[in-house]
């Protein structure tokens, strides 16, 4: 997803790798968390390579604050679906989740959605692989649809068919890279908690295109 490097300049409200160990008493228990902060690329995965060697006890990767990914973000988000596979990883998000981090986020074998300690709302914002140009300003780019047709998959199977692919495929309708379907943890004022918005850029109101709840879909909320 080169079109997630474009969302981290184009986006008005998308916000190193952590690895920390817990002190129980006088013992230190390596974290089982593996945490990603803000922007994705190449060398989280190389990170966390080594970390898991480390501590083969992660079982869990966090997002955190993310706009998506720099690089080539599909690249990215299939390196980590191999990982997740093999360890049988669950992920967890906490704030903005966009586009390679959605991704991330949705192929874990359990997911689970987490209040934000900054009081800003925790959401998820995926959007279709876009080949952008370097000189495209404008965020348009190009859609690839076979890999964006084959992360829609992997996300539906993963969810038990929870998450369909025709709920998915509304996101073929964005105008740019900014835009793309909404998943929240909590309600809107609507009571409603997935939306789609055309273009956030081009400040195009997101509407509700569903009745579901992201328990509906799959995902577990915990504080």
């Amino acid at each position: 997803m080169n079109a997630t490097t474009h969302i981290a300049q184009c986006s008005v409200f998308l916000m190193t790798l952590l690895f920390s160990s817990v002190t129980l008493g006088e013992e230190i228990v390596p974290a089982k968390r593996f945490e990603i902060n803000g922007v994705i690329s190449k060398t989280d995965v190389e990170r966390f390579d080594q970390l898991i060697k480390e501590n083969p006890n992660i079982n869990e990767i966090l997002l955190s604050d993310s706009p998506g990914g720099y690089d080539d973000g599909t690249s990215t988000v299939l390196e980590f679906k191999k990982r997740i596979d093999d360890l049988k990883l669950k992920t967890s998000a906490r704030g903005l989740c966009a586009s390679t981090c959605a991704y991330i986020f949705l192929l874990g074998y359990e997911r689970t959605l987490l209040a934000n300690p900054s009081g800003k709302k925790t959401m998820l914002l995926l959007h279709p692989v876009r080949w952008i140009d370097k000189d495209d300003k404008d965020g348009i780019g190009r859609i690839q649809v076979q890999y964006t047709d084959k992360l829609n998959k992997a996300i539906s199977e993963r969810s038990g068919g929870k998450i369909t692919t025709d709920l998915l495929d509304k996101m073929y309708s964005t105008d740019d890279s900014s835009g793309g379907i909404f998943f929240l943890r909590e309600a809107n004022s609507e009571n409603k908690y997935i939306l789609f918005s055309s273009s956030i850029k081009k400040r195009i109101r997101a509407i509700p295109i569903s009745d579901l709840t992201p328990q509906d879909l799959g995902m577990i909320i915990k504080d």
